[in-house]
């Protein structure tokens, strides 16, 4: 499956992966992701994300979540 974000395909499929993660986790709910160790909490009420960079910059989430339509805030 194609993953580039730089694709109108590779952003439809990250984006429908991520909403997929999104609601297995509870609002509030935390998220690792283990290629760069970054957390993201959710608050599904107010559709926005919180990160907290991990032991790599991984700006793919940023992009991914706001296509998603959220907002997304640093920690």
């Amino acid at each position: 499956m194609n993953y580039d974000l730089d694709t109108e395909e590779g952003m439809a499929n990250s984006v429908a992966w991520t909403q997929q993660m999104f609601d297995t986790l509870t609002s509030k709910g935390q998220w690792i992701v283990p290629r760069s160790g970054t957390t993201i909490r959710v608050d599904k009420a107010n559709k926005t994300a919180y990160i907290t960079q991990g032991f790599v910059p991984d700006t793919s989430m940023e992009l991914v979540i706001k296509a998603m339509g959220w907002t997304v805030e640093y920690q």
